[in-house]
């Protein structure tokens, strides 16, 4: 029971936020704006005294952290909750930067990495949706575009070091893949066509640069296999353009051929370089063969994905049937499962080529075939001792039943009972006290929460999708439960993982309301927060989880965040108050924010506009609007460059409105999203065609209210 207190703990506080995530995404209409906001500052404050309070109390510094983090977490559900009232963009970057700069100061204060490492997605997500509003379109030219890409690769570049030196691994780790990834896209000719050579050139230059500083030398491991795997990523990314591109120039049989001769000089260059790169360590030691073999295991997987595309083509060039590719798969299985002492990365190639090219070819087979395949799969799996090719083979067999179920017997209406059915089988496996079974543990966890996953989230049938919802969840905390008590970290690690991938999808599933899962999660959280502190009795002595110093200075970033809420509420409340009131006609979309639920995407008539060649993207313009004799105000004239302040006194009956361009065929107000309580979008979708705005004397908007006819709104 002592192991597993952190653990409930831990999941109160997910359950906790998640409620009150869902509850704000929710909208539900029982709460006036100011009574909203008031709740969102109790909630913050509700965490960071617990914090506080527990860590003072119960001497529990990971409760301690855990709360502050969950203060943090509040408080950026709170700045979601304020755009949300008073309607402003959707995913607005404003959110994350304003989100960003009390959790970067936490970082700072707490050293603690959580902090760091939320600080770092607010970031990117500030700096992607700042370039890429979700909830409007901007055009860009393709050298901006590029420009963009390269700012991402750079302050990643920068985090990368920064990391490094402060020992955060797990931000090193992701500005590492980012900077690589990054230069991958930038590097396909369909994405930058003009750049794609010059981006090529970087990429390499970069893995280069990455292999000789870090990959070679010792300590380095983790960077060793990202930069491997992000090679293997780049050479099959090249091989999809170069199938698109060249194919057609070359002629399919020198295309194929050219290809798997690429496919074997990259096995053996990268075979070369696995095995440099594995002599960080001693050849003698664990930890040689651990990297040498995962090294191995990356570029044999690439390897072989690109030998069965291309013999697949090749086969079907020379014999015009897919049997050949059958006949020659099952022929690699069997060499692979005799030549047992061959070279490790030659029987992993032969073994995944054969595997990926017989289930290439499997869905237009008949029946015989597959249970002929079936065999062979079952006997490479009973016969073969080595973990990975083991796992190989029972993904195989996995594979091949999935397969056999949904084509060949075409049990697709009952695909997901299939799915729920074989999940469970998974789950059993890991009961049964057979010892080689054993080796597959961590495999039958993944496959059973993968094929569970699906069934918990794909159908029509609100009861049958609780039904296997319930029984993921079941599943889920019973695993935590189970790992946390033997202390299995990586089972555990990836029982978390299942976890959050869960409540991810509950957020975008619509067979309960989010209003009915927040209170469900609520209710949890509240129930195992008791639990966990019911049965945690220990007495503890020892110091705080923080000195006096650094509480003070966290308690100033709690009165920042305070005092931004309410700022930004009552600032909000005297606009509304204060400004003019102006009737816009629009035309609506209905989409899901990732943080504060259904909004109503709008476009005015007000802010069509096509500015000249010369005027860029963001340029701030300003539209004089009158009143017609309906009341609605229309656009008068043409939008002038500059704001409202600068426009003079307006006219009676007229308004201006401030803007920016967004580079193509309309100006934006920061008005195009209309907040909307769950499941209503698509009915105000249907009918809403006029929108209430109130307009500061300054040009900036504030949308109240969208109606489908005039007289509901005046």
């Amino acid at each position: 029971m002592k192991k597993t207190i952190p653990l409930g703990y831990a999941a109160s506080i997910i359950f906790i936020l998640s409620g009150i995530i869902f509850f704000f995404a929710s909208n539900w209409g029982g709460f006036e704006r100011t009574e909203k906001t008031s709740l969102a500052a109790g909630i913050m404050i509700l965490f960071y005294g617990g914090s506080f309070l527990f860590g003072k109390w119960m001497k529990r510094p990971d409760l301690t952290r855990w709360l502050l983090v969950g203060g943090a977490v509040s408080f950026g559900a709170a700045v979601a909750l304020i755009g949300q009232i008073y309607n402003s963009h959707a995913d607005s970057y404003l959110l994350f930067v304003i989100w960003l700069i009390p959790s970067l100061l936490l970082a700072v204060i707490t050293r603690y990495q959580p902090f760091a490492i939320l600080s770092y997605v607010l970031f990117m997500l500030s700096y992607w949706f700042y370039l890429y509003p979700s909830s409007i379109f901007l055009y860009r030219t393709e050298f901006e575009q590029l420009l963009i890409y390269l700012g991402i690769v750079v302050l990643n570049g920068l985090v990368f070091f920064l990391a490094r030196s402060l020992g955060l691994k797990v931000l090193e780790y992701c500005a590492f893949a980012v900077v690589h990834l990054f230069l991958i896209i930038m590097s396909f000719y369909y994405v930058f066509e003009t750049y794609s050579l010059w981006m090529n050139v970087m990429f390499l230059a970069v893995l280069l640069l990455s292999y000789f500083s870090f990959m070679k030398k010792a300590g380095h491991q983790g960077l060793t296999f990202i930069g491997f795997t992000m090679a293997g990523i780049y050479v099959l990314s090249k091989y999809i353009e170069m199938s698109i591109r060249l194919s057609d120039q070359l002629g399919g049989l020198s295309f194929y051929f050219f290809t798997i001769l690429l496919a074997l000089i990259f096995l053996g260059a990268g075979i070369f370089a696995a095995v440099k790169a594995a002599k960080q360590a001693s050849s003698d030691s664990a930890a040689f063969k651990v990297s040498k073999n995962i090294l191995i295991v990356i570029i044999t997987l690439t390897s072989s994905i690109l030998l069965s595309s291309s013999l697949a083509g090749l086969l079907y060039l020379i014999f015009e049937s897919s049997y050949a590719l059958a006949i020659v798969s099952m022929v690699f299985l069997i060499l692979a499962a005799v030549l047992k002492t061959v070279n490790p990365a030659a029987r992993y190639t032969l073994f995944i080529t054969g595997f990926l090219s017989a289930l290439g070819v499997i869905t237009i087979m008949d029946t015989a075939a597959v249970y002929l395949f079936l065999i062979a799969g079952a006997v490479i799996l009973l016969i073969e001792r080595e973990g990975f090719l083991q796992f190989l083979a029972y993904s195989f067999v996995l594979a091949l039943l999935l397969n056999l179920f949904s084509v060949h017997f075409e049990w697709t209406d009952h695909f997901r009972v299939i799915l729920a059915a074989v999940s469970l089988i998974q789950f059993a496996l890991l009961l049964i006290p057979f010892k080689p079974l054993r080796k597959l543990d961590s495999v039958f966890l993944a496959y059973g929460f993968l094929l569970l996953y699906p069934a918990a989230f794909w159908g029509t049938d609100w009861r049958e999708t609780l039904v296997y919802q319930i029984l993921y969840f079941g599943l889920n905390l019973a695993a935590l439960v189970i790992y946390q008590q033997k202390e299995e970290v990586f089972k555990r690690n990836a029982a978390w993982v299942f976890f959050i991938l869960f409540l991810t999808g509950l957020y975008y599933d619509f067979a309960w309301k989010l209003l009915h899962k927040s209170v469900t999660f609520l209710i949890i959280g509240v129930v195992l927060f008791a639990a966990a502190r019911y049965f945690d009795r220990e007495k503890r002595a020892g110091e705080s989880a923080f000195s006096k110093k650094r509480w003070a200075m966290i308690a100033a970033v709690v009165l920042l965040q305070l005092g931004f809420t309410g700022y930004q509420s009552v600032a909000n409340e005297t606009a509304l108050r204060e400004g003019t009131s102006v009737i816009l006609e629009l035309e609506p979309l209905d989409p899901r924010s990732v943080m504060q639920g259904d909004y109503v995407q709008l476009r005015y008539e007000a802010g069509r506009f096509e500015g000249d060649e010369a005027m860029k993207t963001g340029t701030v313009v300003t539209v004089k609007v009158k009143k017609d004799s309906t009341g609605v105000f229309r656009p008068e004239g043409k939008p002038v460059i500059g704001r409202a302040a600068d426009m003079g006194e307006p006219e009676q009956d007229t308004v201006y409105l401030t803007g920016k361009y967004n580079g193509y065929d309309s100006v934006h107000f920061g008005i195009e999203s209309f907040f909307v309580e769950e499941g209503t979008g698509l009915e105000l979708e249907r009918s809403a065609k006029y929108a209430k705005v109130i307009v500061s004397d300054e040009g900036n908007a504030l949308l109240t209210d969208v109606k489908k006819d005039l007289s509901s709104l005046k």
